[in-house]
Protein backbone atom coordinates (compact mmCIF):
# COMPACT_ATOMS: atom_id res chain seq x y z
CA UNK A 1 0.00 0.00 0.00
CA UNK A 2 1.23 3.48 -0.62
CA UNK A 3 2.71 5.67 2.33
CA UNK A 4 0.41 8.37 2.77
CA UNK A 5 2.93 9.92 5.17
CA UNK A 6 5.16 10.85 2.96
CA UNK A 7 5.07 14.49 2.03
CA UNK A 8 4.89 15.82 -1.70
CA UNK A 9 8.17 16.06 -2.84
CA UNK A 10 7.41 19.09 -5.26
CA UNK A 11 6.45 20.71 -2.20
CA UNK A 12 9.53 21.02 -0.55
CA UNK A 13 11.63 23.48 -2.65
CA UNK A 14 9.10 26.70 -2.71
CA UNK A 15 8.53 26.13 1.58
CA UNK A 16 12.21 26.01 1.80
CA UNK A 17 12.77 28.73 -0.23
CA UNK A 18 10.30 30.83 1.58
CA UNK A 19 11.96 30.04 4.81
CA UNK A 20 15.56 30.76 3.91
CA UNK A 21 14.39 34.00 2.53
CA UNK A 22 12.15 34.70 5.64
CA UNK A 23 15.76 34.14 7.43
CA UNK A 24 17.81 36.13 5.01
CA UNK A 25 15.24 39.38 5.88
CA UNK A 26 15.72 38.50 9.72
CA UNK A 27 19.60 38.30 10.08
CA UNK A 28 21.83 41.56 9.57
CA UNK A 29 23.24 41.95 6.23
CA UNK A 30 26.78 42.59 5.74
CA UNK A 31 28.36 45.85 4.33
CA UNK A 32 29.40 44.37 0.78
CA UNK A 33 25.38 42.62 0.33
CA UNK A 34 24.08 46.25 1.49
CA UNK A 35 26.27 48.25 -0.64
CA UNK A 36 25.07 45.76 -4.00
CA UNK A 37 22.23 46.56 -3.24
CA UNK A 38 22.01 50.37 -3.05
CA UNK A 39 24.35 50.75 -6.40
CA UNK A 40 21.66 48.38 -8.33
CA UNK A 41 18.68 50.10 -6.96
CA UNK A 42 20.36 53.70 -7.54
CA UNK A 43 22.26 52.90 -10.92
CA UNK A 44 19.60 50.84 -12.33
CA UNK A 45 17.23 53.58 -11.85
CA UNK A 46 19.42 56.02 -13.74
CA UNK A 47 20.28 53.20 -16.32
CA UNK A 48 16.52 53.59 -17.16
CA UNK A 49 16.49 57.68 -17.40
CA UNK A 50 15.85 58.28 -13.92
CA UNK A 51 16.83 61.98 -12.38
CA UNK A 52 17.79 64.83 -14.25
CA UNK A 53 18.10 64.84 -18.04
CA UNK A 54 19.71 67.33 -20.86
CA UNK A 55 23.36 68.39 -20.50
CA UNK A 56 23.60 71.24 -18.27
CA UNK A 57 22.47 71.77 -13.95
CA UNK A 58 20.24 74.13 -13.11
CA UNK A 59 20.32 76.84 -10.23
CA UNK A 60 22.42 76.16 -6.98
CA UNK A 61 23.37 72.85 -8.68
CA UNK A 62 25.11 74.57 -11.38
CA UNK A 63 26.20 77.57 -9.32
CA UNK A 64 28.21 74.84 -7.52
CA UNK A 65 29.76 73.17 -10.64
CA UNK A 66 31.07 76.61 -11.43
CA UNK A 67 32.53 77.35 -8.20
CA UNK A 68 34.19 73.77 -8.21
CA UNK A 69 35.49 74.63 -12.40
CA UNK A 70 37.03 77.99 -10.79
CA UNK A 71 39.05 76.28 -8.60
CA UNK A 72 41.30 75.54 -11.29
CA UNK A 73 41.46 79.48 -13.55
CA UNK A 74 42.02 79.90 -16.92
CA UNK A 75 46.27 79.02 -17.95
CA UNK A 76 46.30 78.69 -13.77
CA UNK A 77 47.53 75.67 -11.82
CA UNK A 78 44.98 74.28 -9.62
CA UNK A 79 44.20 76.51 -6.36
CA UNK A 80 42.06 76.33 -3.12
CA UNK A 81 42.44 79.88 -2.86
CA UNK A 82 40.71 80.50 -6.20
CA UNK A 83 37.39 80.12 -4.16
CA UNK A 84 35.97 83.43 -3.27
CA UNK A 85 32.44 83.09 -2.86
CA UNK A 86 30.67 85.34 0.04
CA UNK A 87 27.78 82.68 0.64
CA UNK A 88 29.00 78.87 0.42
CA UNK A 89 32.20 77.10 1.88
CA UNK A 90 34.96 76.04 -0.29
CA UNK A 91 34.55 72.05 0.58
CA UNK A 92 30.69 72.57 -0.61
CA UNK A 93 32.09 73.01 -3.93
CA UNK A 94 35.35 70.79 -3.69
CA UNK A 95 32.70 68.01 -3.32
CA UNK A 96 31.57 67.99 -6.57
CA UNK A 97 34.97 67.52 -7.67
CA UNK A 98 34.58 63.11 -8.00
CA UNK A 99 31.48 64.48 -10.80
CA UNK A 100 34.20 66.62 -12.35
CA UNK A 101 36.60 64.11 -12.75
CA UNK A 102 33.64 61.59 -14.22
CA UNK A 103 32.52 64.25 -16.75
CA UNK A 104 36.25 65.07 -17.91
CA UNK A 105 37.01 61.22 -18.49
CA UNK A 106 33.94 59.73 -20.05
CA UNK A 107 32.87 63.63 -21.78
CA UNK A 108 29.41 62.96 -20.81
CA UNK A 109 27.09 65.41 -19.80
CA UNK A 110 26.75 67.23 -15.99
CA UNK A 111 23.68 65.04 -15.32
CA UNK A 112 25.14 61.94 -15.75
CA UNK A 113 28.08 63.02 -13.90
CA UNK A 114 26.38 64.00 -11.09
CA UNK A 115 24.28 60.26 -11.05
CA UNK A 116 27.72 58.34 -10.94
CA UNK A 117 29.05 60.44 -8.24
CA UNK A 118 25.44 60.73 -5.96
CA UNK A 119 25.25 57.06 -6.42
CA UNK A 120 28.33 57.07 -4.94
CA UNK A 121 27.54 59.01 -2.15
CA UNK A 122 23.74 56.82 -2.05
CA UNK A 123 25.86 53.86 -1.55
CA UNK A 124 28.02 55.44 1.36
CA UNK A 125 24.61 57.18 3.23
CA UNK A 126 22.58 53.80 3.23
CA UNK A 127 24.64 51.11 2.74
CA UNK A 128 27.27 51.88 5.44
CA UNK A 129 26.59 55.43 7.74
CA UNK A 130 23.02 55.24 8.82
CA UNK A 131 23.00 51.53 9.54
CA UNK A 132 26.47 51.33 11.69
CA UNK A 133 25.33 55.01 13.56
CA UNK A 134 22.57 53.02 14.23
CA UNK A 135 24.24 50.20 15.59
CA UNK A 136 26.82 52.03 17.46
CA UNK A 137 23.91 54.29 19.48
CA UNK A 138 21.93 51.53 20.20
CA UNK A 139 24.01 48.44 20.44
CA UNK A 140 21.88 46.17 17.89
CA UNK A 141 22.56 45.59 14.15
CA UNK A 142 19.72 46.50 11.76
CA UNK A 143 18.32 43.41 9.68
CA UNK A 144 18.47 42.94 6.35
CA UNK A 145 14.66 43.55 5.89
CA UNK A 146 13.62 46.19 7.90
CA UNK A 147 17.61 47.96 6.13
CA UNK A 148 15.84 47.26 2.97
CA UNK A 149 12.40 48.88 4.16
CA UNK A 150 14.41 52.54 4.89
CA UNK A 151 16.29 52.20 1.92
CA UNK A 152 13.38 51.83 -0.11
CA UNK A 153 11.57 54.70 1.39
CA UNK A 154 14.26 56.68 1.31
CA UNK A 155 14.11 55.97 -2.57
CA UNK A 156 10.86 56.98 -2.91
CA UNK A 157 11.09 60.19 -1.24
CA UNK A 158 14.71 61.51 -2.13
CA UNK A 159 16.53 59.69 -5.18
CA UNK A 160 16.82 62.46 -7.38
CA UNK A 161 19.11 64.67 -5.07
CA UNK A 162 21.62 62.49 -5.78
CA UNK A 163 21.43 63.14 -9.46
CA UNK A 164 21.66 66.94 -8.69
CA UNK A 165 25.28 68.73 -7.83
CA UNK A 166 24.42 70.15 -4.85
CA UNK A 167 25.38 69.10 -0.65
CA UNK A 168 22.70 68.40 0.95
CA UNK A 169 23.74 64.88 0.93
CA UNK A 170 27.19 65.09 0.97
CA UNK A 171 26.67 67.07 4.25
CA UNK A 172 24.74 64.75 6.12
CA UNK A 173 27.12 61.82 5.02
CA UNK A 174 29.64 63.57 6.60
CA UNK A 175 28.29 65.00 9.73
CA UNK A 176 26.96 61.15 10.07
CA UNK A 177 30.65 59.76 9.57
CA UNK A 178 32.01 62.39 11.98
CA UNK A 179 29.46 61.09 14.46
CA UNK A 180 29.78 57.49 13.77
CA UNK A 181 33.75 57.58 14.25
CA UNK A 182 33.61 58.83 17.25
CA UNK A 183 32.45 55.53 18.41
CA UNK A 184 35.46 53.81 17.23
CA UNK A 185 38.74 53.49 19.59
CA UNK A 186 41.49 53.65 17.07
CA UNK A 187 42.98 57.37 16.93
CA UNK A 188 42.59 57.92 13.33
CA UNK A 189 38.89 57.18 13.17
CA UNK A 190 39.02 60.84 15.41
CA UNK A 191 40.95 62.50 12.94
CA UNK A 192 38.55 61.28 10.51
CA UNK A 193 35.74 62.48 12.54
CA UNK A 194 37.45 66.03 13.18
CA UNK A 195 37.99 66.63 9.23
CA UNK A 196 34.11 65.22 8.38
CA UNK A 197 32.23 67.38 10.78
CA UNK A 198 34.61 70.74 9.79
CA UNK A 199 33.68 69.76 6.37
CA UNK A 200 30.14 69.29 6.84
CA UNK A 201 29.79 72.55 8.41
CA UNK A 202 31.88 74.51 5.98
CA UNK A 203 29.49 72.54 2.77
CA UNK A 204 26.37 73.39 4.63
CA UNK A 205 26.70 76.06 7.92
CA UNK A 206 23.69 75.15 9.06
CA UNK A 207 25.47 71.92 10.88
CA UNK A 208 27.42 74.45 13.11
CA UNK A 209 24.32 73.74 15.67
CA UNK A 210 25.21 70.54 15.50
CA UNK A 211 29.12 70.45 16.71
CA UNK A 212 28.15 70.98 20.35
CA UNK A 213 26.57 67.60 20.43
CA UNK A 214 29.02 66.18 18.66
CA UNK A 215 31.71 67.11 21.13
CA UNK A 216 29.84 66.07 23.58
CA UNK A 217 29.18 62.43 21.85
CA UNK A 218 33.12 62.51 21.59
CA UNK A 219 33.91 63.06 25.14
CA UNK A 220 31.22 60.29 26.13
CA UNK A 221 33.24 58.00 23.64
CA UNK A 222 36.33 59.00 25.14
CA UNK A 223 35.65 58.12 28.79
CA UNK A 224 34.45 55.03 27.80
CA UNK A 225 37.78 54.07 25.43
CA UNK A 226 40.00 55.92 28.29
CA UNK A 227 43.42 55.30 27.72
CA UNK A 228 45.42 57.84 25.90
CA UNK A 229 42.58 60.32 25.63
CA UNK A 230 44.26 63.41 25.22
CA UNK A 231 45.56 61.83 21.92
CA UNK A 232 41.94 61.81 20.81
CA UNK A 233 41.44 65.21 20.89
CA UNK A 234 44.28 66.20 19.27
CA UNK A 235 43.59 64.03 16.30
CA UNK A 236 39.60 65.66 16.31
CA UNK A 237 41.30 69.21 17.01
CA UNK A 238 44.19 68.29 13.91
CA UNK A 239 41.20 67.10 11.72
CA UNK A 240 38.89 70.53 12.22
CA UNK A 241 41.99 73.08 12.15
CA UNK A 242 43.04 70.86 8.35
CA UNK A 243 39.61 71.11 7.05
CA UNK A 244 39.28 74.91 8.53
CA UNK A 245 42.41 76.40 7.17
CA UNK A 246 41.75 76.60 4.04
CA UNK A 247 38.69 78.80 4.62
CA UNK A 248 40.51 80.88 6.76
CA UNK A 249 43.32 81.84 4.23
CA UNK A 250 40.14 82.36 1.94
CA UNK A 251 38.53 84.83 3.81
CA UNK A 252 41.28 86.68 4.44
CA UNK A 253 42.93 87.10 1.38
CA UNK A 254 39.18 88.19 -0.55
CA UNK A 255 37.10 89.14 2.23
CA UNK A 256 39.12 90.68 4.85
CA UNK A 257 38.25 88.44 7.61
CA UNK A 258 39.82 86.62 10.16
CA UNK A 259 36.88 83.74 10.23
CA UNK A 260 37.63 80.25 9.21
CA UNK A 261 33.32 80.05 9.51
CA UNK A 262 31.64 80.25 6.08
CA UNK A 263 30.99 84.20 6.10
CA UNK A 264 27.45 83.10 4.82
CA UNK A 265 26.45 87.10 3.02
CA UNK A 266 24.83 87.48 0.33
CA UNK A 267 27.51 88.79 -1.41
CA UNK A 268 30.91 90.61 -0.66
CA UNK A 269 29.65 94.06 -0.79
CA UNK A 270 26.75 93.28 2.28
CA UNK A 271 27.76 92.83 5.46
CA UNK A 272 23.77 91.71 6.48
CA UNK A 273 24.27 87.79 7.37
CA UNK A 274 22.57 85.49 5.23
CA UNK A 275 20.84 83.58 7.91
CA UNK A 276 19.03 87.42 9.15
CA UNK A 277 17.65 87.64 5.86
CA UNK A 278 16.29 84.46 5.49
CA UNK A 279 14.71 85.34 8.88
CA UNK A 280 12.98 87.51 6.44
CA UNK A 281 12.08 85.62 3.96
CA UNK A 282 10.67 83.01 6.10
CA UNK A 283 7.73 85.39 7.76
CA UNK A 284 6.56 86.05 3.54
CA UNK A 285 6.77 82.42 2.82
CA UNK A 286 5.51 79.68 4.28
CA UNK A 287 7.56 77.30 1.46
CA UNK A 288 9.63 77.94 -1.18
CA UNK A 289 10.12 75.52 -4.02
CA UNK A 290 11.78 75.75 -7.76
CA UNK A 291 11.24 73.69 -10.34
CA UNK A 292 12.88 73.44 -13.55
CA UNK A 293 10.92 76.93 -15.28
CA UNK A 294 10.77 78.92 -12.47
CA UNK A 295 10.27 79.76 -8.24
CA UNK A 296 7.38 78.67 -6.94
CA UNK A 297 6.36 81.09 -3.99
CA UNK A 298 3.66 79.80 -1.62
CA UNK A 299 3.13 83.26 0.25
CA UNK A 300 2.18 84.10 4.02
CA UNK A 301 0.08 86.41 4.21
CA UNK A 302 -0.19 86.30 7.90
CA UNK A 303 3.18 87.31 8.00
CA UNK A 304 3.15 90.26 5.87
CA UNK A 305 0.28 91.47 7.32
CA UNK A 306 2.82 91.36 10.51
CA UNK A 307 5.44 93.36 9.03
CA UNK A 308 3.08 95.56 7.50
CA UNK A 309 1.90 96.21 10.57
CA UNK A 310 5.49 96.63 12.28
CA UNK A 311 6.56 98.80 9.43
CA UNK A 312 9.51 96.60 8.91
CA UNK A 313 10.48 95.76 5.54
CA UNK A 314 13.20 93.34 6.29
CA UNK A 315 14.82 92.64 10.04
CA UNK A 316 17.95 94.67 10.84
CA UNK A 317 19.11 92.39 13.46
CA UNK A 318 18.35 89.21 15.22
CA UNK A 319 17.24 91.86 18.53
CA UNK A 320 14.64 93.64 16.26
CA UNK A 321 13.40 89.68 15.29
CA UNK A 322 12.74 88.59 18.41
CA UNK A 323 10.84 91.55 19.55
CA UNK A 324 8.70 91.61 17.21
CA UNK A 325 8.25 87.55 17.52
CA UNK A 326 7.32 87.64 20.79
CA UNK A 327 5.18 90.79 20.16
CA UNK A 328 3.06 88.26 18.32
CA UNK A 329 3.50 84.89 19.46
CA UNK A 330 0.58 83.18 18.34
CA UNK A 331 1.42 84.17 14.81
CA UNK A 332 4.73 83.07 14.81
CA UNK A 333 4.00 80.16 16.81
CA UNK A 334 1.83 78.93 14.49
CA UNK A 335 3.97 79.75 11.15
CA UNK A 336 6.77 77.92 12.40
CA UNK A 337 4.14 74.84 13.37
CA UNK A 338 3.57 75.15 9.37
CA UNK A 339 6.73 75.62 8.51
CA UNK A 340 7.81 72.56 10.22
CA UNK A 341 5.17 70.36 8.69
CA UNK A 342 6.38 72.01 4.97
CA UNK A 343 9.32 70.97 5.37
CA UNK A 344 8.59 67.41 5.83
CA UNK A 345 5.56 67.82 3.43
CA UNK A 346 7.54 65.82 0.55
CA UNK A 347 5.80 66.38 -3.37
CA UNK A 348 8.46 65.46 -5.03
CA UNK A 349 12.12 63.69 -4.82
CA UNK A 350 14.26 66.73 -6.09
CA UNK A 351 15.85 69.56 -4.93
CA UNK A 352 13.83 70.97 -8.09
CA UNK A 353 10.92 69.21 -9.24
CA UNK A 354 11.33 68.03 -12.47
CA UNK A 355 8.09 67.97 -13.54
CA UNK A 356 4.47 69.49 -12.71
CA UNK A 357 3.03 68.50 -9.40
CA UNK A 358 0.19 65.48 -10.87
CA UNK A 359 -2.14 63.62 -9.63
CA UNK A 360 0.04 60.98 -8.26
CA UNK A 361 1.48 63.39 -5.86
CA UNK A 362 -1.36 61.66 -3.58
CA UNK A 363 -0.05 58.88 -3.37
CA UNK A 364 3.47 60.19 -2.69
CA UNK A 365 2.12 62.57 -0.28
CA UNK A 366 -0.18 59.40 1.63
CA UNK A 367 3.14 57.17 1.68
CA UNK A 368 5.05 59.77 3.27
CA UNK A 369 2.79 60.78 5.65
CA UNK A 370 1.78 57.07 6.65
CA UNK A 371 5.54 56.79 7.05
CA UNK A 372 6.20 59.90 9.31
CA UNK A 373 3.20 59.14 11.79
CA UNK A 374 4.85 56.10 12.19
CA UNK A 375 7.86 57.07 12.76
CA UNK A 376 6.47 59.87 15.40
CA UNK A 377 4.53 56.97 17.25
CA UNK A 378 7.41 55.46 17.77
CA UNK A 379 9.39 58.23 19.03
CA UNK A 380 6.21 59.24 21.38
CA UNK A 381 5.46 55.79 22.44
CA UNK A 382 9.28 54.31 23.23
CA UNK A 383 9.94 54.53 26.79
CA UNK A 384 12.43 57.41 27.25
CA UNK A 385 15.34 55.21 28.70
CA UNK A 386 15.80 54.01 25.30
CA UNK A 387 16.55 57.13 23.96
CA UNK A 388 17.63 59.24 25.81
CA UNK A 389 21.30 57.69 27.36
CA UNK A 390 23.54 59.79 26.49
CA UNK A 391 24.91 59.19 23.09
CA UNK A 392 21.48 58.60 21.83
CA UNK A 393 20.61 62.02 23.11
CA UNK A 394 24.02 63.48 21.45
CA UNK A 395 23.51 62.39 18.08
CA UNK A 396 19.32 63.23 18.05
CA UNK A 397 20.74 67.06 19.28
CA UNK A 398 23.14 66.82 16.52
CA UNK A 399 20.84 66.14 13.53
CA UNK A 400 17.79 68.06 15.08
CA UNK A 401 19.27 71.32 16.26
CA UNK A 402 20.63 72.33 12.47
CA UNK A 403 16.58 71.14 11.73
CA UNK A 404 15.47 74.00 14.52
CA UNK A 405 17.16 76.87 13.27
CA UNK A 406 15.78 75.97 9.71
CA UNK A 407 12.42 76.29 10.68
CA UNK A 408 12.12 79.84 11.06
CA UNK A 409 13.46 80.58 7.20
CA UNK A 410 12.03 80.47 3.98
CA UNK A 411 11.16 76.49 3.98
CA UNK A 412 12.69 74.03 1.79
CA UNK A 413 12.46 70.21 2.27
CA UNK A 414 15.74 69.60 2.00
CA UNK A 415 16.00 71.54 5.09
CA UNK A 416 14.32 69.05 7.44
CA UNK A 417 16.20 66.29 5.50
CA UNK A 418 17.97 64.67 8.96
CA UNK A 419 14.19 64.92 10.79
CA UNK A 420 12.95 63.32 7.84
CA UNK A 421 15.24 60.31 7.47
CA UNK A 422 15.09 59.99 11.30
CA UNK A 423 11.71 59.33 11.09
CA UNK A 424 11.79 56.89 7.95
CA UNK A 425 14.81 55.28 10.00
CA UNK A 426 12.42 54.94 13.39
CA UNK A 427 9.18 53.42 11.37
CA UNK A 428 11.37 51.14 9.28
CA UNK A 429 13.79 49.81 12.24
CA UNK A 430 11.54 49.76 14.93
CA UNK A 431 7.65 49.70 14.06
CA UNK A 432 6.55 46.12 14.38
CA UNK A 433 2.62 46.04 13.37
CA UNK A 434 2.22 42.98 15.54
CA UNK A 435 3.66 43.73 18.68
CA UNK A 436 1.18 47.11 18.17
CA UNK A 437 -1.77 44.59 17.80
CA UNK A 438 -0.78 42.79 20.77
CA UNK A 439 -0.13 45.61 22.78
CA UNK A 440 -3.39 47.53 22.26
CA UNK A 441 -5.62 44.62 21.45
CA UNK A 442 -8.67 45.89 23.21
CA UNK A 443 -11.95 46.85 20.78
CA UNK A 444 -11.84 50.45 22.19
CA UNK A 445 -8.04 50.50 21.97
CA UNK A 446 -8.03 49.62 18.60
CA UNK A 447 -10.59 51.97 17.38
CA UNK A 448 -8.63 54.89 18.83
CA UNK A 449 -5.65 54.20 16.75
CA UNK A 450 -7.84 54.19 13.32
CA UNK A 451 -9.35 57.13 14.98
CA UNK A 452 -6.35 58.67 15.70
CA UNK A 453 -4.33 57.78 12.42
CA UNK A 454 -7.74 59.19 10.23
CA UNK A 455 -7.14 62.63 12.18
CA UNK A 456 -3.58 62.66 11.74
CA UNK A 457 -3.97 62.00 7.60
CA UNK A 458 -6.70 64.14 7.43
CA UNK A 459 -5.18 66.47 9.30
CA UNK A 460 -1.82 66.85 6.97
CA UNK A 461 -3.90 66.64 3.74
CA UNK A 462 -5.81 69.98 4.95
CA UNK A 463 -2.06 71.56 5.66
CA UNK A 464 -0.77 70.71 3.06
CA UNK A 465 -3.45 71.93 0.65
CA UNK A 466 -4.09 75.26 2.42
CA UNK A 467 -0.48 76.06 1.90
CA UNK A 468 -0.68 74.75 -1.85
CA UNK A 469 -3.60 77.46 -2.33
CA UNK A 470 -1.12 80.11 -1.62
CA UNK A 471 1.40 79.79 -4.63
CA UNK A 472 1.98 83.04 -6.45
CA UNK A 473 1.97 83.99 -9.95
CA UNK A 474 5.61 83.87 -11.42
CA UNK A 475 5.68 88.04 -12.38
CA UNK A 476 10.06 87.86 -12.26
CA UNK A 477 9.65 89.86 -8.99
CA UNK A 478 8.90 87.52 -6.04
CA UNK A 479 8.53 87.76 -2.24
CA UNK A 480 11.75 86.76 -1.31
CA UNK A 481 13.28 89.62 -3.81
CA UNK A 482 11.33 92.47 -2.48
Amino acid sequence: MPNHSTSHPQLTPPVARSAQGQRTLARPWPVWMRALVVLGLYGGYFLLGGGLQGERMPYDAGHYWELAVGFQRQHQSFSLLNFHDPTRGYLAALLQFPALVVRFLTHCSMPTAAKVAGTGWATLLFAFLIPELWRSVSGRQVSGGRWLLLVLLAFSFWRDFFSFTTTDMPALALLLLALWAVSRAGIGWWLVAGLSLAASLNSRPMYLAAVLPALLLAGWYSKQHREITWVRWLAVGLGVGVALAPQLAINRLHFNSNSPLVLARVSSQQTTPLYLKQLTWGTRVLRYDTNLHQRLIYADSAGLAVLHQEGVREYTSYGQFLRIALHHPFNYGWRYVRHLFNGLDVWQPAPYPLQEYSPARFWVQLLNYTALGVGLSVLLLARPARWLSWPRAWVLLALLLPCLIAIPTAMETRFLLPLHLLLLAGAAFRFSPRQTLMRWRLPWQRLAIVTVAGLWLSGCFWLSNTTARTLQPDRGKTLVDD
